[in-house]
């Protein structure tokens, strides 16, 4: 197996750092079409944690919390009639939304439910820590613990979410997790290819470079690694077949049935959650491996989703 990793100039990743680190300190979303509107995590906040004070008065805390704690495996096959013949079998561990300070221990959950999976490599579409502010440093322990429990032999992959910060960049590679910033990788066999494009958190940081990156011209099977759907119609128009993210959390706190009360995304509302399609692409939102906000769940499970790849004809 070869990766091919494109040797970005320091200029260009210097110019995606000084961007992301002028969105961050401006405390607005960057959104598509020029969008622009001021960030009310804070006031959310406020309102969440007294949601969760009426969830003690009542009794259901506890419930949640443990509701939180359970997270599943999910092994979804996905079947394509383009996919190279030496990409057969081929298998991709995603986790999202690990919010590693959000609940005491969640690393060591996640690590036992990857433990003893099987899996060519590990992609992780985002948000490290629970805060959209302030420090990161507490969720470099619990991260590494979650990396020395990853076997994946062609690497871990990342994009960033709208918790993280481009100062975490450097702390992830250093731990062997390889971040992309509106950049491109591809995996060979045989003389064959996977290309994967990870895009910079489109929900706050929303930038021309993203458009440009999914619009690349690249010849082979297209994988799109992106923290929330809301560039599935991008991704769909430039023949992407598969598109992996998380975000909504599946909307974390659910009526009976699993409708959410809230998805955080305005333009991908039947994106939300699960298995997708799109103009030929497949899509999945995975409700992710932790919370945010509270550290509760109800009618929605965490999980790490394990995808293999197969060829339409294969016959075993």
């Amino acid at each position: 197996m070869k990766i091919d990793i494109p040797k970005e100039t320091k200029e260009k990743r210097l110019v995606w750092s000084l961007t992301r680190s002028v969105l961050e300190s401006d405390s607005f979303k960057y959104k598509r079409f020029g969008g622009k509107r001021k960030s009310h995590w804070t006031k959310f906040e406020s309102l969440i944690h007294l949601f969760g004070f009426f969830l003690k008065i009542i009794g259901l805390y506890q419930k949640g919390n443990e509701n939180a704690k359970n997270i599943s495996i999910k092994k979804i096959n996905l079947t394509f009639s383009d996919l190279p013949d030496s990409f057969d079998g081929y298998r991709i561990l995603h986790l999202t939304d690990l919010h590693l300070d959000c609940i005491a221990g969640i690393e060591a959950i996640i690590s036992e439910n990857i433990a003893g999976l099987q899996y060519d490599i590990c992609v992780i579409t985002g948000d490290y820590r629970e805060k959209t502010f302030g420090s990161f440093r507490q969720i470099l322990p619990p991260l590494r613990k979650i990396v020395q429990n990853i076997h994946a032999r062609d690497g871990i992959y990342s994009v960033l979410g709208n918790h993280d910060t481009f100062l975490m960049v450097n702390h992830l590679e250093n731990m062997g997790i390889t971040v992309l910033t509106n950049e491109v990788i591809s995996v060979q066999r045989n003389g064959e290819k996977l290309f994967f494009t990870g895009i910079d958190d489109p929900n706050y940081y929303y930038t021309d470079q993203t458009l440009c990156s999914l619009e690349k011209k690249l010849d082979g099977f297209k994988i799109a690694l992106v923290h929330s759907p809301e560039l599935y119609d991008i991704a769909g128009k430039n023949q992407y077949r598969l598109y992996l993210c998380g975000h909504t959390h599946g909307g974390q706190i659910c009526l009976p049935g699993g409708r959410p009360v809230i998805t955080h995304t305005f333009n991908a509302k039947h994106q939300y959650k699960g298995l997708w399609h799109y103009n030929g692409m497949t899509g999945y939102t995975s409700c992710g491996c932790s919370t945010s906000g509270i550290p509760v769940r109800f009618n929605c499970e965490g999980e790490v989703t394990l995808f293999t790849l197969m060829k339409e004809n294969r016959t075993n």
